[in-house]
């Protein structure tokens, strides 16, 4: 349901999960943002190079560090952002609706609980396999 809401904007939900992580935490480094999303900091880059050339988001150079780069939303983004957000929490409601109001607040508290316990799977990179040495008969 949601990707069907935001193909009018030419967005997927990792995208909108980008925007809404910066606008939950706005002048946040990339680096910040891709670890609280569980991805690499060079997918998260390729997100925000596409949302940028959409005019969603825009980056600052970080006054404590100046390689280091600041997210926000532009006006535009922030629009979309507030435009979009009711339509998808409605959406939400219709998936849980099947559910009572307590039961739905148990599956949160079960999928959190799921997710923190299992934290260390979600690190970007986590399970690939190990580079193989060169032996000096290989190199």
């Amino acid at each position: 349901m949601t990707a069907e809401l935001l193909v009018s904007e030419d967005l997927s939900p990792i995208q909108w999960g980008v925007m809404s992580a910066i606008a939950e935490e706005p002048a946040r480094g990339q680096s910040h943002v891709a670890k609280r999303m569980g991805v690499d900091v060079v997918t998260l880059g390729q997100m925000v190079d596409f949302l940028e050339a959409k005019g969603l988001v825009k980056r600052t150079i970080d006054p404590d560090d100046r390689r280091a780069r600041q997210l926000s939303l532009t006006r535009k983004g922030a629009g979309v952002r507030s435009r979009l957000r009711p339509r998808l929490l409605a959406a939400q409601d219709r998936v849980l609706a099947p559910l009572s109001k307590t039961e739905r607040t148990a599956l949160i508290e079960m999928l959190t609980r799921i997710i923190e316990a299992n934290k260390t799977y979600a690190r970007p990179g986590n399970g690939r396999r190990k580079p193989r040495r060169l032996s000096s008969i290989e190199s």
